[in-house]
């Protein structure tokens, strides 16, 4: 009688598993208008680096919609640095790809997002960037901390630079408008 009981509870966990694979699929196979993120030419040239733990690829409005499309809500080990492209994100074991430093809309720090929540105000690094249309969340649990602080303060000095250059820009087309 008991070989029964851990036989139904077996397959009733075999059954949920399976629930749970095809959703995630699911979900995946919705979000597959998104374009797919580009990747480095050469990851040799990636520079200040920060190991850790990459969490998950959010949509920025929603905190609890994970973006499973190519692989980008997939937990991995991360080397997180800068390529000639912009900000890698090279990946063991899952799909590594490039934000372009034109996509890159913030960085901050978190307590957590979905799949690890650190409960401290700056436990996860959190690069805020665009996905085609949409603005998506990127954590990094870094292995340490001050490491993640460095990193994101290379990521704001950035985007202060090319701000900079923008408003230069306009500026320059605004006097040649003028004369």
């Amino acid at each position: 009688m008991r070989w029964l009981a851990v036989i139904i509870l077996l397959i009733g966990l075999l059954l949920l598993w399976r629930m749970m694979f095809a959703g995630y699929r699911g979900r995946a196979q919705r979000q597959g208008e998104l374009p797919r993120p580009g990747g480095a030419r050469d990851w040799k040239t990636l520079s200040d680096q920060v190991e850790g733990v990459y969490v998950s690829t959010t949509d920025a409005e929603n905190a609890l919609d994970r973006i499973a499309a190519h692989g980008l809500g997939t937990r991995s080990a991360v080397r997180v640095g800068f390529v000639d492209g912009g900000i890698g994100f090279l990946r063991q074991g899952a799909r590594s790809f490039v934000v372009a430093p034109a996509d890159i809309v913030g960085i901050g720090h978190g307590p957590g997002m979905v799949g690890k929540w650190m409960g401290k105000g700056d436990g996860l690094l959190v690069v805020r960037w665009r996905l085609g249309d949409r603005v998506v969340d990127t954590g990094v649990k870094p292995r340490h901390p001050a490491e993640g602080a460095r990193f994101a303060r290379q990521v704001e000095e950035l985007l202060r630079e090319r701000n900079a250059r923008r408003k230069q820009i306009e500026q320059g087309e605004q006097e040649g408008e003028t004369s």
